[in-house]
């Protein structure tokens, strides 16, 4: 399982003969309805992981690298985006709606190195107006010397902290300021870098509870008058 596509859920390998046919006896809408359930039961496992940072096999998330950020929730903005984006009475998948946040989660939740070029951070920054970067990701970017074209300027210059905001969307406004603070202690003038990020698997749940989450919740709905 990786978090760059989102979480395909198929309950059929996790259930036993007899409840595998009590599944397949069920009419589609209650089926839709189980699968819905167990989606959003994993969700709300994975959010609890990313409140105690903590990995699905049980270990801690590796630190941070900035001591000052330690007390900070890490991932908490993709665990409120988290959604089930697709359901039929066949499948349901949990992930993210936005492309940019799936490829966040994905760096994210898997970890690894990906380089990035001044090219590629040029066309981040060509975003439609009308979307909402905290206050907070707004000042950070102007301390990070985070620097537009604005209509009647000759030069580059650094947005407003109001501009940012009404510009910039969450995703891509925190992309940036990973992108731009590896940068900053980069050498001046570094057209690609390197960026190195651990994996912190927050999303999906272990077979064992997957298993457990099924069982329980196809009970319930076997049992439900409607």
């Amino acid at each position: 399982m990786t978090a760059s596509s989102p979480l395909s859920i198929d309950i059929r390998g996790l259930l036993g003969a007899e409840e595998l046919l009590a599944l397949l006896e069920l009419p589609p809408v209650k089926r839709r309805r189980l699968l819905n359930n167990v989606s959003k039961r994993v969700r709300s496992l994975s959010r609890g992981r990313v409140r105690n940072h903590t990995n699905i096999d049980g270990t801690p998330f590796a630190p941070r690298k900035d001591p000052a950020k330690s007390k900070k929730k890490m991932e908490s903005g993709l665990a409120k985006l988290l959604d089930v984006v697709k359901l039929t009475d066949q499948e349901a998948e949990l992930g993210w709606r936005n492309r940019l946040t799936r490829y966040v989660a994905a760096q994210q939740n898997n970890g690894g190195s990906e380089r990035v070029t001044a090219h590629q951070m040029r066309e981040l920054s060509k975003v439609p107006p009308g979307t909402a970067a905290t206050e907070k990701q707004a000042k950070r970017l102007r301390q990070l010397n985070y620097r537009i074209r604005l209509p009647g300027k000759k030069k580059p210059s650094k947005p407003s902290v109001s501009w940012i905001q009404q510009n910039l969307e969450y995703t891509k406004a925190g992309l940036l300021i990973r992108v731009l603070d590896t940068e900053h202690k980069a050498s001046t003038g570094k057209q690609a870098w390197d960026i190195q990020l651990p994996a912190r698997q927050f999303l999906g749940a272990s077979p064992s509870e997957t298993s457990q989450l099924v069982n329980l919740v196809l009970r319930q709905t076997i049992t439900s008058p409607r």
